[in-house]
């Protein structure tokens, strides 16, 4: 065996550092022609959680070796990072403007035969569904923590880092579409509250609503991380992660964690036009993006994690005779 052999590393880690680093550097051009104020205070417990997890991947990288605790670590750095990335990207995109696409994708929606106000109002009418898919459209982010805690802990590395890729590059792909389908909303769109159900709450159709008027018009002049709301309606990045997650459940290794999360987002997709508001073909959209991230992600992760980086050796293993 070489002496350096064992300093190789797989580059398994590194298509999702790539997808962070292109998002950063079309943020820093975006912030260069036209800038948007960003509230440092609010990048406290980003930047503390961020170093909390490098730090734990570089504890157990090379201190107390545990590729899967470290992988663990590396992954829940990845989707924070994308997170506040993409979420400020969204930001600097949206003041494109344009013509709202709200009608087109009713007419869309109907051309589909798909009801929206009728699908609703079907929920709307048994709380007993309208509960549970008010649980599971805001579970996005416990279900992807319970894949990377079942992964990891299970050295399903592969796995791990192929979803995290796939939703990663869905929300890209999602991110980057946007601006060219603005869109606020059924529930804004036909001036639906509170008062026109029983047991729905159109509150998520509403809560980006004053950040997106402000982008497109121009009067909002500084983000605060800690405030920033999920602004995009078409694609829908909920159902696309929610298909992300579908895929990750289904590598799970127990059939009771696996089924039961193939349920929940199951039941996510199925909340998404409901809780969020959002157009069929939103949710159609964003779970074609979703699938074909999938696609792109089986090809790239595999290959990466074949792939190794040896660095040059130390002066003491240069200096040791060959074997």
């Amino acid at each position: 065996m070489r002496p350096e052999a064992h300093l190789e590393r797989s580059l398994g880690d590194w298509p999702a550092w790539i997808v962070i680093l292109a998002i950063l550097a079309v943020v820093a051009f975006a912030e260069w022609r036209m800038p948007l104020a960003v509230t440092p205070s609010s990048l406290t417990t980003l930047a503390i959680a961020c170093c909390t997890l490098g730090f734990g991947n570089a504890f157990y990288s090379h201190v107390r070796k545990r590729e899967n605790l470290a992988a663990m670590c590396t992954a829940m750095n990845h989707m924070l990072l994308f997170s506040a990335t993409g979420a400020l990207l969204s930001y600097l995109l949206a003041r494109a403007g344009g013509t709202l696409w709200d009608d087109r994708f009713q007419a869309w929606d109907r051309a589909l035969g798909f009801d929206w106000l009728a699908y609703v109002r079907l929920v709307d009418a048994h709380a007993w569904i309208a509960a549970p898919f008010r649980i599971a459209y805001a579970s996005l982010i416990p279900q992807i923590i319970v894949i990377v805690v079942a992964l990891g802990f299970t050295s399903r590395l592969l796995a791990l880092r192929s979803v995290i890729f796939a939703a990663m590059l869905c929300g890209t792909i999602t991110i980057v579409l946007s601006p060219f389908f603005p869109a606020v909303s059924n529930f804004v769109h036909l001036g639906l509250t509170t008062e026109d159900f029983r047991s729905v709450d159109p509150w998520a159709g509403y809560t980006h609503l004053a950040d997106y008027e402000g982008l497109r018009n121009g009067t909002l002049g500084a983000v605060d991380f800690k405030k920033m709301q999920g602004i995009i309606t078409f694609p829908s990045y909920h159902a696309g992660l929610a298909t992300v997650t579908l895929w990750g459940f289904m590598q799970c290794p127990t059939k009771l964690l696996r089924w039961g999360g193939v349920t929940l987002a199951l039941s996510t997709i199925a909340a998404t036009p409901v809780d969020g508001g959002h157009y069929l073909v939103d949710v159609l959209a964003g779970m074609a993006i979703a699938i074909a991230s999938i696609a792109v992600t089986r090809t790239i992760i595999p290959a990466a994690m074949r792939a190794q980086v040896r660095p040059w050796p130390s002066r003491r293993l240069r200096a040791a005779p060959a074997q």
